[in-house]
């Protein structure tokens, strides 16, 4: 009976503890929850720029204006903490509005639009500067930086993982109704115009996201020349880091291919696989290969420079993306620059060094600078023995 009663009071104690970390869910702090989204976004954007500062304004009610871009003094988006209540009643949907929301922020501040500054919802004459400056703009260019900046936040956003596609127009409506919006302003599209620009917008960013998404597949079939043009059709309109890395990791692939089949070290092959990495996800290895025909020779140099730039050009937009550091060095390696794959690999922060990519691609650097040495002791290291 005793046995009982304390089996009986455990599950009720196990019951009693999912029940208040259900509502502390669901009364999450709600700077908490934009912070993450904003986290996550500007990961997605992976920009040489540093992040805006991200400000929750909480309050007794809401604020004027859902959020803001304020480029000056210092840049800061400005969010209503009570947005997060808002857009509870989306259900599942509520993140990827928030998403929405942040990510149109952050393409104003990435694309230097430094006149927007309130999500291009409405604006409430909230300042004689802010409007002075808004004045001074015709409505044909704002209209082009909110398409520019919706096409720019959908992407993106989908590219951090949310779903915000189909969620724009509802987003507007809420906004509008929540803040008292009128349907018109002076001087800026209405209400009507808006959702028409984030539709059009919303179209071609999911056509870039789903060119996006058919370049990792054909990447991942081995198909690296209809991989190339995918990636380079999306980047010609958004060049955002994972496209050029991608694009470089296809050329660096079929410059392999076009090797001959002989392998420089038989009885070892797995330690010279290349740690060639696509973004996102399916990391793709290639045995090195010799004895390369004249003939080809020349083609294949040309696409591993190719490749070089794509790399350095992720790095530029985001100095530590490491993925593009470690396919920089597959690459100089495979142009025998075996010093520069090792010099990229040592501008890594000491524990990117470390990581089991980096170490491989090292080692195979070693071994073709005559550092044999070294090289062994990376690969007894790595178990490659």
């Amino acid at each position: 009976m005793r046995t009982n009663q304390t089996y009986i009071f455990k599950i009720v104690l196990v019951l009693l503890c999912w029940v208040i970390s259900f509502l502390s869910y669901g009364q999450a702090n709600p700077e908490k929850q934009i912070q993450s989204v904003f986290d996550q976004l500007v990961l997605a954007y992976g920009n040489a720029k540093s992040p805006p500062k991200l400000l929750v304004i909480h309050g007794t009610g809401k604020q004027a204006l859902p959020a803001k871009y304020e480029p000056d003094p210092k840049p800061i988006i400005k969010v209503d903490g009570s947005l997060v209540a808002i857009f509870k009643t989306f259900g599942k949907d509520s993140l990827n509005a928030i998403a929405v929301v942040l990510s149109h922020e952050l393409a104003h501040y990435y694309s230097d639009h430094t006149f927007c500054s309130d999500y291009a919802y409405a604006l409430k004459d909230q300042s004689k500067s802010l409007s002075d400056v808004l004045k001074s703009v015709s409505k044909q260019e704002k209209i082009s930086k909110e398409t520019e900046a919706d096409q720019k936040g959908f992407f993106y956003a989908a590219a951090a993982g949310y779903s915000p596609f189909d969620v724009q127009s509802t987003v507007l409506d809420k906004i509008y109704s929540e803040y008292y919006y009128p349907d018109s302003l002076p001087g800026y599209p209405t209400k009507q115009q808006r959702i028409s620009i984030a539709l059009t917008a919303e179209t071609k960013a999911k056509e870039l996201y789903d060119i996006f998404q058919a370049g990792l597949k054909f990447l991942k079939e081995k198909d690296y020349k209809r991989a190339i043009e995918a990636f380079e059709e999306a980047n010609s309109y958004i060049p955002f880091r994972e496209n050029f890395n991608n694009m470089g990791v296809a050329r660096a692939l079929m410059a392999l291919d076009l090797k001959d089949p002989e392998y420089l070290e038989k009885e070892y092959p797995d330690r010279f696989l290349y740690p060639l990495e696509s973004d996102n996800a399916s990391r793709l290895k290639k045995e090195i290969e010799r004895g390369i025909n004249y003939s080809k020779q020349e083609q294949i140099l040309d696409l591993l420079k190719v490749a070089k730039f794509n790399f350095q050009e992720a790095i530029r937009l985001d100095p530590g993306y490491t993925k593009s550091f470690i396919n920089l060095a597959c690459v100089y390696d495979l142009m025998e620059n075996s010093e520069a794959a090792i010099g990229t690999i040592k501008e890594l922060p000491s524990e990117k060094q470390k990581t089991r990519e980096a170490l491989r691609i090292l080692a195979i650097a070693y071994f073709h600078a005559k550092r044999e040495k070294e090289a062994e002791e990376i690969w007894n290291k790595l178990d490659l023995k």
